[in-house]
């Protein structure tokens, strides 16, 4: 039989290095690497391969509900009146557990504010990765909203003349003024979601764990 060449598209760049090991273990040690260009086509196939790059669990799991968690920030002990777990499954890191802990912050921006944050956890709190906090109209909206924070590799978040990373073309984004207004507030980009859309908040949260090798 005549030999064969084997194109795939769209490898995800943390991928590419294994990918990469296994090839040249079974003697493959040339392969060409170019760009990936998409092709046209539906919204929902660019919106299928977006979701394969970013690595994202096809559906998160809620795995138990605890009460009275809290976690020690380095001011003060912050308790959660609901606490829930979720689990999703990736290629890069496999079973993922991330927990959702609601609170209200007092006199945030302004105001008394709800919160909602992430952490990675197997069941008690374990390490914050994101906290999403309610907007200015939250009583109509039901919205909430996150900084996304990684552009150095760590905590600096991205501000309108920066590029946000492909993983967050899913995403609702906007900038933190327009839906927080008060003094000093960040001209930076946050994720939004309802506070209802925990998948969301789980996806945020794993992007910035990664962003920041939290996980």
């Amino acid at each position: 039989m005549s030999p064969f060449s084997v194109t795939l598209e769209n490898v995800p760049d943390r991928e590419l290095g294994p990918l990469l090991t296994h090839l040249a273990d079974a003697g493959f040690e040339n392969p060409l690497i170019k760009p990936f260009r998409a092709r046209a086509g539906s919204r929902k196939a660019a919106a299928s391969a977006r979701g394969r790059k970013a690595d994202l669990p096809g559906d998160w799991s809620l795995v138990r509900e605890r009460k009275g968690e809290s976690y020690q920030w380095p001011e003060a002990r912050e308790r959660y009146s609901r606490y829930r777990v979720f689990m999703g499954t990736t290629r890069s890191e496999g079973v993922v557990h991330i927990g959702l802990g609601e609170t209200a912050r007092k006199n945030k921006w302004g105001r008394d504010r709800k919160y909602v944050v992430a952490f990675l956890s197997s069941g008690a709190p374990q390490k914050p990765l994101a906290e999403f906090l309610a907007a200015d109209d939250y009583k109509e909206s039901g919205e909430l909203v996150a900084v996304i924070r990684g552009s150095d590799g760590g905590r600096r978040m991205y501000g309108p003349g920066d590029a946000l990373p492909e993983t967050y073309g899913g995403f609702r984004t906007q900038m933190y003024d327009d839906r927080v207004e008060y003094p000093g507030v960040w001209h930076k980009a946050v994720v939004v979601a309802r506070e209802d859309d925990h998948a969301t908040m789980l996806n945020h949260a794993l992007l910035q764990g990664r962003r920041r090798q939290s996980l």
